[in-house]
């Protein structure tokens, strides 16, 4: 099959976060001998267009001059327009941009997949013209959909033009069936997370691993796109608050890089910030570290690594933001805690650190 996905963010080269699951969901698509060609907002700054094997990707001009497309990537567009309102004419542009490439260029298409009900749910209800249309929702969107003018008329417009919707939790499907005010039984809707990335064998042993990487004493990692939204701040001052030195690997990449960079000498917090890791060195960090820490604030969905975490038995220390509660809440091996409370984050550090050293007491 040829597979149409329509999105507000994708990796513009090789190793970048942004839309990261989305390139892992087409790339298992290819996997199983289909074919993705994706729409995507043209980045602000010119680049040759990614390319992956059995994956087209055509970028969507939206404003001209080019420099003004600031509503997407960076931050990500929850955050974009919320520091600057006047992003939102971007997403209004945009959306009108996506249904005319929609209609130009996935029309031999034989499905379609669109992530973030707006606006590309709404889009992909509005051009699918009968093929089978997979909307993905997120946290924000949905936030977005319950709160806005006319809400419930979009809503109503995806779920009749999608035969299957994707959610992160229960209570995120719940807030777009009462905002559509339809019945949930009227559109097939599967819950759960998005496409992780599985474990890969390595021949070293986490005694290994961690020599090579220079990793000594209990270490946190903290894996993911460094904005606003992660909290990854708030991390450093629950760390620069105990009373014991912790260790903290930052794998990831953003706009937030330096500032935090700076907030971790200022806190005088021992952080390795390590950059976008994929492949076998995210595979080492997350096998040395001794934990990993999700210190998300309230507006995000869920993020993947509590996934990649849980397959590889890690323990796991998280706010309870998005979907984050619904999904870790059993887990025995995970310590949840408020979001934006710095203090309540520095306890379940210092908890899990205290029980580690308590094994590796017995142990010897």
């Amino acid at each position: 099959m040829k597979i149409g996905l329509l999105t507000t963010g994708f990796p513009r080269f090789e190793g970048d976060c942004t839309g990261v699951f989305l390139l892992t969901m087409a790339r298992r698509l290819v996997e199983h001998g289909h074919t993705v060609r994706v729409l995507a907002p043209e980045p602000r700054r010119p680049g040759p267009v990614p390319q992956w094997p059995g994956i087209e990707v055509s970028w969507v001009p939206y404003a001209r001059p080019r420099a003004w497309q600031q509503t997407f990537y960076g931050s990500g567009a929850p955050d974009n327009v919320r520091l600057q309102p006047a992003r939102w004419a971007g997403a209004a542009s945009f959306s009108v941009a996506l249904s005319r490439a929609s209609g130009q260029q996935l029309t031999d298409c034989d499905a379609l997949v669109s992530s973030w009900c707006i606006p590309s749910g709404w889009v992909g209800s509005q051009t699918a013209a009968g093929r089978p249309h997979l909307c993905i929702c997120h946290a924000t969107d949905i936030r977005w959909l319950s709160k806005m003018p006319g809400g419930g008329a979009i809503a109503r417009g995806i779920a009749a033009g999608a035969t299957s919707m994707w959610f992160l939790s229960e209570a995120l499907r719940d807030v777009f069936f009462e905002t559509a005010s339809l019945d949930q039984s009227l559109v097939t809707a599967h819950v759960g997370p998005m496409p992780v990335e599985l474990p890969i064998p390595l021949p070293e042993s986490r005694a290994e691993l961690r020599r090579r990487l220079g990793i000594e004493g209990f270490t946190l990692l903290c894996l993911g796109r460094l904005v606003p939204v992660k909290g990854i701040d708030q991390l450093l001052h629950a760390v620069a608050a105990l009373p014991e030195p912790i260790s903290v690997r930052v794998a990831g990449d953003g706009p937030e890089r330096r500032k935090l960079q700076f907030l971790a000498q200022q806190l005088a917090v021992n952080a390795t910030f390590e950059g976008w890791v994929t492949g076998e060195r995210k595979e080492a960090l997350l096998r040395a570290c001794d934990a990993i820490v999700v210190p998300s604030r309230p507006q995000d969905g869920l993020p993947t690594v509590l996934f990649e975490a849980r397959a590889r038995a890690l323990p796991i220390i998280a706010t309870e933001a998005g979907a984050i509660a619904e999904h870790t809440r059993d887990h025995a091996d995970a310590l949840l805690v408020p979001p934006n409370d710095r203090a309540a984050l520095s306890q379940a550090i210092r908890q899990l650190s205290a029980e580690h050293a308590a094994e590796q007491t017995l142990r010897v």
